[in-house]
């Protein structure tokens, strides 16, 4: 009997836990349906905001494709060669941020490229140019490396100046010849050559003249801390070396 009272004593004890005990968990109930909505809504904003980039981005695409194929148009009407070759160079310019524009937008969210794949891209782009005038090819040997953004879009803009140049200035209209550009890395950083086997360079040539491509090519090369070498014994080979940023120290 004192075994039974003891129950009985003590039962209402766990009914009144119990029933604390319900309206707490109705609580967190509660609350974890509200976080799956505010999740759920962030999810479908999350959604709408890459649609609306993705659409950005094919609009910046079209955008400096027409722009560049207008220069192109443009240039074909021009009557005095300075024009042309200017309209040339500005369009020549224009393709290769639209390769590097290319190159970023299956690299969103990250702050690294494929140097190598946007120089492939960018000379494919000048080797068409150059295939209307028929007799100059360009070729590249450029490996998958991938380096800061902040560094490859300098370093192709100088690199697609010394090309189309190099197409301009190189080679007489009767004269075939070949532009190959080469990416490698060695212990100094990163090193990039665009050689030709076109006429050379004039004897008062000055890579620091007061031409807008030269000033352009300058001012890509030091914006990356890099230095820009100069031979035309053979041709006319320039050679740009960049510094690689150290790689972050890991524990």
């Amino acid at each position: 009997m004192e075994e039974e009272k003891a129950i009985g004593r003590s039962t209402p004890a766990v009914k009144a836990r119990g029933e604390a005990g319900t309206p707490l968990v109705n609580a967190l109930r509660l609350e974890i349906l509200e976080l799956q909505q505010r999740l759920k809504e962030c999810e479908e904003v999350a959604s709408r905001h890459a649609v609306m980039l993705r659409e950005g981005d094919h609009r910046i695409k079209n955008s400096l494709q027409i722009v560049a194929s207008l220069m192109s148009l443009q240039e074909k009407s021009e009557i005095t060669a300075s024009a042309q070759q200017a309209l040339h160079s500005a369009a020549a310019r224009v393709r290769s941020v639209a390769a590097i524009h290319d190159a970023l937008q299956g690299a969103v969210g990250e702050d690294s490229v494929d140097l190598g794949a946007v120089l492939r891209i960018m000379c494919a782009s000048l080797q068409t140019m150059a295939g209307a005038q028929g007799h100059i090819t360009v070729a590249i040997d450029a490996p998958s490396l991938r380096t800061r953004v902040a560094l490859a879009q300098p370093l192709v803009l100088a690199v697609n100046e010394l090309v189309v140049t190099a197409l301009r200035h190189a080679f007489p209209d009767t004269e075939k010849g070949s532009v190959q550009v080469t990416l490698m890395r060695d212990a100094r950083g990163l090193c990039i050559t665009v050689i030709d086997d076109g006429i050379g360079l004039p004897d008062n040539y000055d890579s620091a003249g007061p031409g807008y491509g030269m000033k352009l090519l300058g001012m890509m090369i030091r914006q990356v801390g890099g230095d820009l070498e100069v031979d035309s014994k053979a041709g006319t080979r320039f050679t740009i070396r960049a510094p690689l940023p150290a790689a972050p120290r890991t524990c």
